[in-house]
């Protein structure tokens, strides 16, 4: 290609160099590449502590997004601007590079700061340092670009310049969805977001760079006219990029994959230029063989992103008919994390640095090659293994028959995907890491071996004439144009082919790709192995057909028809002779919702839209097989299905269904929050109780119990009263409130009433069983207060149920026609056959598990102490009334957007004052009372119309693991 050198006689662009300021590109590539540096060693230290830091699956996709990936366009674009345009910049330029590199970096750690405890207005703030820092990135170029006396390849610049500027727009989009702004808004922010930093910002600097460093690579040229040819492609995928974030806007499907096609024709148009440099490069003879691991690795990570943007354009299309299109593409685009930043995003990253850390590093021909031979060590080994682990984890999570069948050629036959268990995962996952530390190691190595050989030189060999329309070869442009006068020995005619060295280097490579592919056997047999032993399959026990035992295939087929409808299969249990092969016909009768079938044995029916069907080979039955719907909250609401196999033995396993949780405390527990209530369960009352006049004396009791707070799942409850959620106590302004706290329960408890002023020492101290106290407070202060049990840990003492409202009316309040009190907490169970499930005090009752507490994952939230019990018990009110619900979040950590669908609030009361009134002069309204946990308040509204209102926390994740009560309004 035509190098793009530097003329001695050009004059730095900016000014001349200091007196005694070095000029040379070492000191500042050291300097910049800094950052780039912190956020590999960050990355490192996150990767081994993520299980235990919130958000650790967004923290790593940012960490390598923004820090690594941002931090090293910024630096490596720069770089090739001055090399391609000829502009060197003065030293006295490269402060302000520094400046701009370390805004970036605290843009990004500022949102970080802000995502990780969900504070929108830093993220904001992060979002606008990070657009800042690359708007100022893009001014830089567009300087640069406009002093530049030829710029041959300009269009390369302009590339990186038009896709800076497309930072800030996806920049903007993140900060508005960290003020959860609910669907379908959430989702198509989200897909549009991800549409504009990844196909955009990233796929177009990265597919531009290409068109120079590629060649420079490979060592041979490519055409300036066919290098302008593929710009068109370039300029495509920017206005393609812009199109499907139009369509990811709008909810359009159509749109947004006509523009996705688009795109991927665009880069299509740029990938056969850069294929045809690939051709010249291997018909090329030549001595001195290419530097193997850039050129595979970033091969490698090219092939990775054109699969993920298929795989994008197949998910967008076959949610064409879905009502929340964006948001549901905007949810299963995770499918795609592992290979766009694990196969995509550090391959080229790594593997371009391997090339041009070297290079820029200077100090000689031999100190250059020196470098870039430790920078390719073991290629064939690092890419094979590091790719074939990224190949298992992407098939692993499809769950089809084809991506079942691909697991198991890529494992030659001695792995199962139904085996690959949370052991399997963290081997594989080691191994990965550790091929990517392996780059750290090695670039410590490189430094030193070109820091050995420097000044020191190598023999030149000859040039050959090149009779073609293109340039000569450029052995490192346009690196090391940048890099300095020296370069890499340039390829002579030479039959290379048939050399000793050329034998040497494939068995080399033969011996080097069945190292990998040895070791991600060995890796992924360990695992299985560990998985089996530890019982962490997914649903161990249940057979995967005809390998798992030793049942005979019949040769018989049993066809079965399941329709899919209001969250349940139908039928739910399908019995198949043991031997034959299942055949089920799916159909999906919901009007409304997509569902799917997933089979522990891997085969999904893939979604179905409503009205839709397909046929699901299910294989050969030979043991009992689960299967759920694998839609988000889908399967928790009880769509699951069992196929049982009739005549077989029992499963390994199968007398412990629930196996596979084993060890692992954080799992789900099931739900079927559409059943009702257990037998013997009676909805409690949610009317306020009456008043009891100036001066109450109580007596609460604390017990143990085995309390039900969802349809079917019992809880090993601590309680006051014998309830979840104990009675809701009423006082009035002034008046006397005493308690008397009797701990009949098994271990210490004690009282905190939030009502009262008074010293804890003594009235909030912890009791032993047996034991009582007496509590007197005055209730000087109105609202709706929470009381609790303030034992340590109190996390754990209120997610066993031990929480409760007291309830001090203002002085004027106006009447109402009904009033209703709603109290919300959630719950943490351990799973059964999960360490510590046998701890419980009652047979079949889930304690408490501190473990879920502490990673705030709830398996249930309840009004008034379970599940939707209001969704069967409605409560009631007439068209006209006025109607006043009291409202408390009660925790232990969760809060509350409380919200009537169909609703509007004319009253507001939160925390003992009045946020709006009927008669307020603007008119205004309101839709949701806003509670963290341990606040309270009330809300007023009048229904004009019959039906049936819902009553929901409009932090819908709450509302679907059943904060959700019903207002049957009648004429």
């Amino acid at each position: 290609m035509p190098e793009p050198s530097l003329p001695r006689a050009a004059a730095p662009l900016g000014g001349r160099p200091r007196p005694g300021v070095s000029t040379g590109r070492g000191s500042w590539h050291r300097r910049a590449s800094r950052p780039v540096s912190l956020w590999m060693v960050a990355l490192v230290v996150v990767v081994l502590t993520h299980q235990w830091i919130p958000q650790s699956r967004w923290l790593l996709v940012h960490m390598v997004t923004l820090g690594l990936i941002t931090t090293s366009i910024m630096v490596w674009g720069q770089h090739f601007t001055e090399a391609l345009l000829k502009t060197r910049l003065g030293e006295e330029s490269r402060p302000r590079q520094l400046h701009r590199l370390r805004l970036l970096s605290a843009g990004v750690l500022v949102t970080i700061l802000g995502m990780l405890p969900a504070w929108p207005w830093v993220v904001v703030l992060g979002a606008l340092m990070v657009s800042a820092a690359l708007l100022w990135y893009a001014a830089a170029l567009g300087a640069q670009i406009r002093a530049a006396l030829a710029p041959r390849f300009e269009f390369t610049v302009k590339a990186y310049l038009g896709a800076a500027c497309l930072i800030p727009v996806g920049a903007t989009l993140g900060a508005v969805m960290a003020f959860s702004p609910g669907e379908p808004w959430q989702g198509r922010l989200l897909l549009a977001h991800q549409l504009v930093n990844i196909l955009g910002f990233v796929g177009i600097t990265v597919t531009a760079t290409l068109l120079t460093l590629w060649p420079t690579v490979l060592r041979t040229r490519i055409e300036l006219a066919a290098a302008r040819r593929s710009t068109g492609g370039l300029l495509g995928m920017l206005l393609s990029v812009i199109g499907a974030t139009t369509g990811a806007l709008l909810g359009s499907t159509l749109l947004g994959c006509a523009f996705l096609l688009a795109y991927l024709g665009s880069f299509a148009w740029v990938a056969v230029t850069l294929v045809q440099v690939t051709l010249r490069a291997a018909r090329q003879e030549r001595t001195v063989p290419l530097p193997l691991f850039p050129v595979l690795s970033i091969g490698a990570g090219v092939t990775w992103f054109a699969m993920t943007v298929v795989g994008l354009l197949v998910m967008w299309w076959r949610s064409a008919d879905a009502q929340l299109a964006s948001s549901l593409v905007a949810a299963d685009i995770q499918q795609l994390t592992v290979p766009f930043v694990a196969g995509f995003l550090l391959q080229v990253l790594l593997g371009a640095m391997s090339y041009l850390l070297p290079v820029t590093m200077r100090g000689g021909p031999r100190s250059t090659k020196a470098a870039l031979e430790v920078m390719s060590r073991f290629a064939v080994l690092r890419t094979v293994t590091y790719n074939l682990v990224v190949a298992l984890f992407v098939l692993s999570g499809i769950r089809t028959a084809t991506s079942g069948a691909m697991f198991a050629a890529l494992t030659l036959g001695t792995a199962d995907v139904a085996d690959f268990g949370s052991w399997s995962r963290v081997a594989l996952s080691l191994l990965g890491f550790a091929v990517l530390f392996t780059f750290l190691v090695l670039m410590g190595l490189a430094i030193r071996a070109s820091v050995r050989n420097r000044g020191v030189g190598l023999p030149m060999p000859g040039r050959a004439p090149d009779s073609s329309s293109g340039a000569r070869a450029a052995p490192a442009a346009p690196a090391s144009a940048a890099a300095g006068s020296s370069s890499l020995p340039t390829p002579t005619r030479a039959a290379a082919s048939t050399s000793p060295r050329a034998e040497t280097m494939g068995r080399r490579a033969l011996t080097g790709a069945l190292l990998g592919i040895g070791s991600v056997l060995g890796v992924t047999a360990l695992g299985t192995s560990l998985d089996r032993a530890h019982g962490s399959l997914p649903d161990h026990g249940a057979l995967r057909g005809a390998g798992a035992g030793a049942v005979a295939a019949t040769g018989a087929t049993t066809t079965i028809a399941v329709s899919m409808a209001e969250m349940r299969f139908s039928p739910s249990l399908l019995e198949v002779p043991a031997g034959d092969a299942l055949v089920i016909e799916l159909s999906n009768e919901d009007p409304y919702d997509v569902h799917d079938l997933v089979l522990a044995s891997g085969i999904s029916s893939g979604r179905l839209q409503p009205g839709e069907s397909t046929t699901v080979d299910a294989g050969m039955v030979g043991h009992d097989l689960d299967g759920w719907c694998s839609i988000v909250g889908h399967r928790a609401m009880g769509m699951t299905l069992r196929v049982t196999a009739v005549g077989a033995g029992a499963a390994p396993g199968a007398e412990h269904p629930a196996a596979g949780a084993t060890g692992q405390e954080l799992t789900r527990i099931p739900l079927d929050l559409q059943a009702a209530p257990g037998a013997g369960y009676e909805p409690r009352p949610a009317l306020l109780p009456p008043s009891v006049g100036p001066e109450q004396r109580l007596t609460l009791e604390v017990t143990d119990v085995e309390a039900e707070i969802a349809p079917g799942v019992r809880m090993d409850a601590m309680t006051f009263g014998g309830t979840v959620v104990g009675p809701v106590l009423r006082s009035e302004l002034g008046a006397q409130l005493t308690v008397d706290l009797v701990n009949h329960g098994s271990m210490g408890h004690s009282l905190d009433l939030h009502a009262g002023r008074i010293s804890p020492d003594q009235a909030m101290r912890t009791i032993p069983p047996g034991e009582s106290l007496e509590y007197s407070i005055t209730t000087d202060h109105a609202g709706i207060w929470l009381y609790h049990c303030s034992t340590m840990p109190m996390s754990v003492h209120l997610a066993a149920g031990m929480v409760g409202a007291l309830i001090v009316p203002p002085a004027v309040l106006a009447e109402v026609d009904r009033e209703y009190v709603l109290v919300q907490s959630e719950h943490y169970l351990v799973p059964e056959g999960a360490a510590g499930y046998d701890a419980a005090m009652h047979t079949g009752a889930h304690p408490v598990s501190p473990a879920k507490i502490a990673a705030e994952q709830p398996d249930v939230t309840v009004f008034n102490g379970h599940a939707n019990q209001y969704v069967h018990a409605p409560l009631e009110a007439r068209v006209g009334e006025r109607v006043r619900l009291w409202v408390l979040a009660a925790g232990p950590s969760r809060g509350i957007s409380f919200h009537v669908v169909g609703g509007v609030f004319d009253t507001v009361f939160k925390e003992g004052e009045y946020l709006l009134r009927p008669d307020n002069e603007n008119r205004g309204g309101a839709q949701a009372l806003d509670l963290a946990a341990a606040q309270g308040g009330f809300v007023e509204l009048v229904f004009d119309e019959p039906g049936t209102y819902t009553a929901v926390n409009h932090s819908f994740v709450e509302m679907e693991r059943g904060a959700r009560a019903l207002i049957t309004v009648t004429a």
